[in-house]
């Protein structure tokens, strides 16, 4: 693909990084609209996406080099996110806990904001895997069919001339279709249902992709770890939309 989009002089402009950036914006003002639209003051929730984005760009981070600890060549590596290099849970995790924190201590309900973050994740993270689909990450296996891609930049952290399945591609398509599932649900669940609909999409979305991406399966040699994760998220998200739904205030 194109890992770098373009040079100014010596200075390159990473594609990855380009995308990363658009779908922070894109992503954040989904998800300040969306809180104001729950009654939530605009000022506090945009002090929460900021302090959550950066922990979550943080955690993204440390999980990658967890995941990818040959990476880490020198102390600054971490610092270079515009290269690729970021993993979603670690990413939810950081950044949830800094959500969760700050909405506690701000007294703001917990499930409005979660709402409004269901959405605007799954949006960010569609807009995202264009970026990895021109960096090269996040690639699949091997593939033969009619749909495989090939990577011929030499930049490209993918396999370079291998048919490989378009899992970034798939992966864009299935976050921006439970997105816009989530978004049409919004005003017609009640608080905290959205959310809990998102974990459970976007969990057994993860967990039958991963079988075509090319991720070390080193669960019981049939699953990843990211696997394991997923199918836990989605099993929360399903019982809990389902034990809520079936309350009297359902």
């Amino acid at each position: 693909m194109k890992p770098i989009l373009f040079k100014l002089g010596p200075i390159s402009v990473y594609t990855y990084g380009v995308f990363s950036a658009l779908a922070i914006l894109l992503s954040v003002y989904l998800f300040l609209n969306l809180c104001e639209r729950r009654g939530i003051n605009r000022k506090l929730s945009s002090d929460i996406a900021f302090w959550s984005i950066l922990a979550g760009i943080l955690g993204a981070r440390i999980f990658f080099f967890l995941y990818n600890p040959q990476f880490l060549r020198d102390p600054f590596e971490l610092l270079r996110i515009w290269k690729g290099g970021l993993v979603w849970y670690g990413g939810v995790l950081f950044g949830g806990i800094t959500a969760l924190f700050l909405a506690k201590k701000n007294k703001i309900p917990v499930s409005d904001l979660a709402d409004a973050c269901g959405v605007s994740l799954a949006v960010g993270l569609g807009i995202g895997r264009i970026g990895c689909t021109m960096a090269g990450c996040c690639y699949g296996t091997e593939c033969h069919l009619p749909i495989a891609i090939v990577f011929k930049d030499p930049m490209s952290s993918a396999p370079i001339g291998v048919p490989l399945w378009p899992t970034q591609i798939i992966s864009s398509i299935a976050n921006f279709l439970i997105g816009l599932v989530l978004f049409l649900r919004f005003d017609k669940e009640k608080p905290g249902n959205v959310f809990l609909l998102y974990l459970f999409m976007y969990g057994t979305f993860r967990f039958l992709i991963e079988f075509i991406r090319a991720t070390p399966k080193i669960v019981l040699g049939m699953f990843s770890v990211n696997q394991v994760g997923s199918i836990i998220i989605a099993l929360i998200g399903l019982s809990g939309f389902l034990l809520r739904r079936g309350g009297k205030n359902g």
